[in-house]
């Protein structure tokens, strides 16, 4: 057996007790991690999933390649006297205690408020659908499952995104590369939906019941085209799911929300409320649109326009 397969097999072997440790840490009554058990931090244990457990189990199990190769430079005389499986015996142990020391030091710099976005993502603060932007839907789920696009700027973040005003160019500060041919294809194909679903989220604007206006699901508001053009404008094979396509998404998924919002309020006879949506709702179509118009050169075709 050569050296790479052992480290192979003590990966795969020290990758289960990596998850035990994390989960022993986290859940931990000992002085060191006493703090995951005291009262301010039980929004810490009470977020924790097993999507979230194996996600900080891969981050660290990427150092494991590199420790084999120090192992076994460090001792060479060990290796050759001993059998492969008491070799990954050996390293499995000494991972785990590195692995422990570098995730105690992680938590116990956390502080009280610390929790996990849908993604998994350990952030420094509570996770808020409305954190970062006051007006986004206060009816989206905390864990991001009732969305068209789950994998979205909230899902990775755990907070909602500032608006962006009709051709502003400020933020996002920069736009991943994409090839102007893939781009052009992509509008061509999902452009004229695009229109549509602008002039649906303009026309609901006037409904003055539930009745008049249609379930966000419905297709005639073309959100999923939305998606895709999204997808052609904003990644590609080299990038993969970008920043940017999360931003776009969250947009889609808030006009998405707004409407089963703008319906509520209308059932309810709120209309002021149901004005407020439909703006809201207007906000979300814009910054997505002025996204997408950032990345529409004159090689691939006209911009949109606003509602």
């Amino acid at each position: 057996m050569n050296h790479s397969t052992s480290c192979k097999r003590t990966n795969k072997r020290t990758k289960t007790c990596v998850t035990a440790l994390v989960l022993s840490l986290l859940v931990s009554e000992s002085p060191t991690l006493a703090f995951v058990s005291s009262p301010q931090h039980q929004s810490v244990k009470k977020t924790l999933t097993s999507t979230q457990l194996h996600h900080w189990a891969n981050r660290l199990d990427r150092r494991f390649e590199e420790h084999c190769e120090v192992l076994r430079d460090q001792q060479p005389d060990i290796d050759m006297i001993m059998s492969p499986t008491q070799q990954a015996t050996r390293r499995s142990i000494l991972s785990i205690g590195v692995i422990g020391v570098t995730l105690t030091t992680l938590l116990s710099v956390l502080p009280a408020n610390a929790d996990f976005a849908p993604g998994g993502t350990l952030l420094d603060r509570t996770v808020s659908v409305t954190y970062g932007n006051s007006e986004a839907s206060l009816s989206r789920a905390k864990d991001n499952s009732n969305v068209l696009f789950n994998q979205d700027n909230y899902y990775k973040f755990g907070a909602a995104a500032q608006w962006i005003e009709p051709g502003s160019t400020d933020f996002p500060k920069t736009m991943p590369f994409v090839p102007s041919q893939q781009r052009y294809e992509a509008l061509k194909k999902y452009g004229g939906r695009v229109k549509i679903a602008t002039d649906e989220v303009a026309k609901i604007g006037n409904a003055d019941s539930a009745t008049e206006i249609p379930e966000a699901s419905d297709p005639v508001y073309q959100l999923r085209a939305l998606g895709l053009l999204a997808n052609a404008f904003l990644a590609s094979e080299n990038t993969g799911t970008t920043n940017e396509l999360m931003l776009a998404r969250w947009y889609i998924n808030e006009v998405y929300l707004r409407i089963g919002d703008m319906r509520a309020a209308l059932e309810k006879g709120d209309r002021s409320e149901a004005k407020l949506c439909h703006d809201y709702t207007k906000k979300a179509m814009n910054s997505y649109l002025s996204l997408m118009n950032r990345v529409i050169t004159s090689k691939v075709g006209e911009p949109f326009g606003f509602v």
